[in-house]
C-alpha cells in the first residue's frame, strides 16, 4: 500500500434509534468501499447518537447497541472502520468507546480517557474513563485512535501515540457548535499536528439534539498544520482523501530522528 485512502463519514445519527443509525453507518461503509477507501471514520457515539444521556442507565440499551455493532462488523469486508459506540465490561461499567474493525473482525476497542464534565458535557455521570493508549497497524502504517476531548489535552493521548510511532492520528468527535468554534478547533489541531508531527483526521457529527447543534466541518490536517481537506458545514458528507505513506514516513523521520 503506497497510498492511504481515508473516508470521513460526517453523519447525523438519531439519539436512541440504534437500527436507523446502524443502517446509516452500513450505507456509508458501502459508499466508502465503492470509492476504494482503506479506512472509514465515524463520529463519537455515532451508533447511539450524542448525547444519549439517561438512556445509558438502561442495560438493555447498552446491550442492543453492542448487538447492532456486531451486525456492522459483518459488513466490513475489505475495509477498516472506526465507529463510536458504548462499550461495557464484565462489571457493567460503561465506556465512551471507538471500535477498530478490520475485514469483518472487531480488532480492538479504545476507551475515551479524558471525560469532559463542564458546560454542556456530563460524561462522568455515565462513563468510566479509559486507561490504555494503544496503536494500530494497517500495512506499514501505524496510527492512533482517540475520542474528542482526548485530543484537546496538551501532553495528552495524541502526543503519546505520536511518540510511540503513530504517523496518523484519528480523532472521532461530537463537538457542539458555537460562534467561532470551527476556527477554535482548527487552531487547536494546527498546534497538535505540528507538535506531534502527524497527520490528524478529525470527524465530527452534524445535526441537533435538544439545545446542542453539531456543525460537522470534519477535516484532515497535515503535520505542518495546513488543512488537507474539509467537509461541509451543517450537512452530512463523505469526505475522501488520499495520503501518501512516504509523506507520513518522511515527516516522522524529520520530527523524531
Amino acid at each position: 500500500m503506497e497510498t492511504l485512502r481515508i473516508a470521513l463519514a460526517q453523519i447525523n445519527p438519531t439519539v436512541g434509534n440504534l437500527k436507523e443509525n446502524r443502517e446509516k453507518i452500513i450505507n456509508y461503509i458501502n459508499q466508502a468501499r465503492k470509492s476504494i477507501s482503506d479506512i472509514i471514520l465515524f463520529p463519537e457515539l455515532s451508533l447511539t447518537g450524542y448525547p444519549p444521556e439517561d438512556l445509558l442507565f438502561k442495560e438493555h440499551f447498552i446491550l442492543d447497541n453492542l448487538t447492532e455493532l456486531k451486525r456492522i462488523v459483518n459488513t466490513t469486508k475489505d475495509i477498516t472502520a472506526i465507529i463510536g459506540f458504548v462499550d461495557m465490561d464484565r462489571k457493567a461499567n460503561i465506556y465512551n468507546a471507538a471500535a477498530i474493525i478490520h475485514n469483518q473482525k472487531l480488532r480492538h476497542v479504545y476507551h475515551k480517557i479524558c471525560l469532559p464534565n463542564y458546560g454542556v458535557f456530563d460524561e462522568k455521570r455515565y462513563f468510566q474513563a479509559g486507561r490504555k493508549i494503544s496503536l494500530y497497524s494497517l500495512g506499514k502504517l501505524r496510527f492512533g485512535v482517540n475520542i474528542c476531548e482526548d485530543i484537546w489535552q496538551k501532553n495528552g493521548v495524541a502526543e503519546v501515540q505520536a511518540e510511540n510511532g503513530a504517523g496518523l492520528i484519528i480523532n472521532i468527535s461530537a463537538s457542539p457548535y458555537h460562534m467561532g468554534k470551527g476556527n477554535l478547533r482548527e487552531k487547536m489541531l494546527n498546534v497538535q499536528a505540528k507538535r506531534t508531527g502527524s497527520y490528524i483526521c478529525y470527524t465530527n457529527l452534524i445535526g441537533g439534539q435538544d439545545e446542542l447543534v453539531f456543525d460537522g466541518q470534519s477535516f484532515i490536517i497535515d503535520p505542518k498544520g495546513s488543512v488537507y481537506v474539509r467537509g461541509k458545514q451543517f450537512e452530512e458528507d463523505l469526505i475522501v482523501a488520499d495520503i501518501l505513506l512516504k509523506d507520513i514516513v518522511r515527516t516522522r523521520k524529520k520530527r523524531y530522528t
